[in-house]
């Protein structure tokens, strides 16, 4: 059994396929992706029908929410949601059933995971989920005693593979690593998308294919 963090696939459909067989994702592994699975890239859809696959086979899939999947809901209760990439009913109510659900945060052993970020300026950061959705340049201000022995593992703002294989190797001291590679995105060193294993503290960064 093996667990696998992954943030930001941002409709990288196929790219995020390809990372799950390189790991060899099974059913005895555990999966914890980090939000914002929609937008920017060519297949959103794909990404969703992908997730729900393997959480409808029995696979052990944890999804937060990101501010993408926020802004989608806020879309959608003011009545001024883009549906391009789900052009059916069905469709759009599974999507909105499935995103009101996810949480904010998740905790697992020797781990805290979240979409952006903690707002650590705050008595409990845990009370500010917007911070959890958007907050940037928060890094300086992480309270080691409120964390404990766990390491923080993050996405929302992309950093080129360079910067991330950094922040991997050095995770244990830094307590913190963020995990968009910006798949969908097209500056130097991004363009990937990258699955940390939190049992080896190992990761592997899939090439962008499908843009």
């Amino acid at each position: 059994m093996s667990r696998y963090a992954i943030s930001d696939i941002h409709g990288c459909a196929s790219t995020f396929a390809n990372l799950l067989q390189r790991i060899d994702f099974g059913r005895n592994d555990e999966l914890f992706l980090l939000g914002d699975y929609i937008d920017r890239g060519p297949d959103s859809r794909g990404v969703l029908h992908h997730i729900w696959r393997l959480q409808g086979e029995g696979y052990q899939v944890v999804c937060l929410r990101g501010n993408h999947e926020q802004m989608l809901l806020d879309a959608l209760r003011e009545g001024r949601a883009p549906w391009d990439y789900l052009p059916h009913r069905r469709e759009r109510q599974q999507t909105m059933h499935w995103m009101e659900y996810l949480p904010f945060y998740h905790e697992t052993p020797g781990y805290f995971l979240v979409h952006a970020g903690l707002n650590f300026e705050i008595d409990d950061p845990l009370a500010d989920e917007e911070a959890m959705l958007w907050i940037r340049d928060w890094e300086d201000t992480l309270d080691r005693d409120w964390l404990g022995e766990r390491i923080l593992l993050y996405g929302h703002t992309p950093r080129p593979m360079e910067i991330m294989q950094r922040e991997v190797q050095d995770m244990s001291l830094r307590q913190m690593v963020c995990l968009d590679s910006g798949c969908a995105m097209h500056y130097p060193g991004m363009g990937y998308l990258t699955a940390l294993n939190l049992d080896t503290g190992k990761a592997v960064f899939e090439a962008r294919g499908g843009i």
